[in-house]
């Protein structure tokens, strides 16, 4: 295990983050590096510490959480056919564009989805880019997006994006909505009272949550915005991903959560499930959650691969370690888990500026971190 040097760790962080403030490039935001469990970093950027952020697709882990916590329970198995639990998932087509840019039928599917697909990006669920899954979610309305039912209601009569299992390509929304909907019928509980009650508050966790208080309102983090002069800031109003309704658990993006917060729950990942002696995921569960299973298009060096709702590092050709998991946010968020070094770091901010997977603000604080060893 590598140690780092607490002081290079402030120099780096601190000297990066203050110099995109300054060009406009990083808005307000809070950083936390934590080694075999204490807090090496914690600083706040242009605003006070423990304010809320709205987490986008740093969402999707606390998902797969929720649905390997069901799993545990016997009540579903990652293997099983979303069909078990949504019917209208038994007898899907994949789509296609046709010159008019209207999604038509183009094979039956050869393998049905299953609960560990939706999980990994193999589903084929509105899964991608200006193909017949973006069209469609684009045509969702404001009735498709009421609750988790409405939403799956939709899913079932949507056209895959490809054949289930055979490839891979990022969910937005889709996969983990439906992964979210599972756990409610297996459960017999709203998306947010599970999570509430089987993860965050046996951890001891009150700032992460689908539908802040008062005071949490009070507490969250207005939206950056920098047109490449100008910055500004905008109270987003009392939603947290798109404008959503609070209704709608959206599993894939629809949490709001403190730094603080969400580093315990990194923490707990780390230890394979537990946290201050209170385990709310088995080891094998987390092992699961972080194996890789399937590669991330695009990736050169065919280092990040998909685990369970997490990116895994899967080779020495990347700037983290092999074996680090974690995943961003749209609006800028980023947090990974380091088994070898006993590291967790987890980058809040929002911003309409610089976010997801590829923010260059990701990966510049993953380079501070692992330039900051002894």
């Amino acid at each position: 295990m590598r140690i780092l040097d607490s002081g290079l760790l402030y120099k780096n962080i601190t000297g990066r983050q203050k110099q995109l403030m300054e060009t406009g490039h990083v808005g307000r935001c809070e950083i936390i590096v934590r080694q075999n469990g204490t807090k090496v970093f914690h600083e706040s950027f242009g605003c006070e510490k423990n304010l809320l952020y709205r987490l986008a697709s740093m969402t999707k882990p606390v998902t797969a959480a929720a649905v390997l916590s069901e799993v545990q329970r016997g009540r579903l198995s990652l293997e099983d056919k979303v069909s078990k639990f949504l019917k209208g998932f038994a007898n899907q087509y994949v789509g296609t564009l046709d010159e008019n840019g209207n999604v038509i039928p183009k094979e039956k599917v050869r393998n049905e989805i299953t609960v560990k697909m939706l999980l990994n990006h193999t589903s084929g669920l509105l899964s991608d880019i200006g193909g017949p899954g973006e069209a469609q979610e684009r045509d969702m309305t404001a009735e498709d997006r009421k609750n988790l039912t409405t939403v799956t209601n939709y899913f079932e009569h949507v056209l895959l994006s490809f054949q289930p299992g055979e490839t891979a390509f990022y969910s937005a929304t889709g996969a983990f909505d439906a992964a979210a909907r599972i756990v409610e019928l297996t459960s017999g509980m709203p998306f947010n009272e599970y999570i509430d009650q089987y993860i965050m508050k046996p951890l001891g966790i009150s700032d992460i949550t689908f539908v802040p208080s008062e005071e949490q309102w009070g507490r969250m983090s207005q939206m950056h915005y920098f047109d490449g002069q100008k910055v500004w800031y905008e109270d987003t109003g009392r939603t947290i991903f798109e404008g959503f309704p609070l209704t709608y658990y959206c599993g894939g993006a629809g949490l709001a959560g403190t730094a603080d917060a969400y580093s315990e729950f990194a923490e707990m990942l780390l230890n394979e499930g537990g946290l201050r002696g209170t385990a709310v995921l088995e080891p094998e569960s987390v092992r699961r959650m972080k194996t890789p299973y399937v590669p991330i298009s695009g990736d050169r060096n065919d280092a990040q691969w998909w685990g369970l709702g997490v990116r895994v590092i899967a080779n020495d050709r990347y700037t983290l370690p092999k074996g680090c998991f974690g995943w961003s946010g749209a609006y800028g968020s980023h947090f990974w888990v380091d088994p070898e070094n006993r590291i967790t770091a987890v980058y809040m901010k929002n911003s309409r500026y610089d976010g997801g997977a590829g923010a260059q603000s990701s990966a510049w604080f993953e380079e501070d971190v692992a330039h900051s060893f002894q």
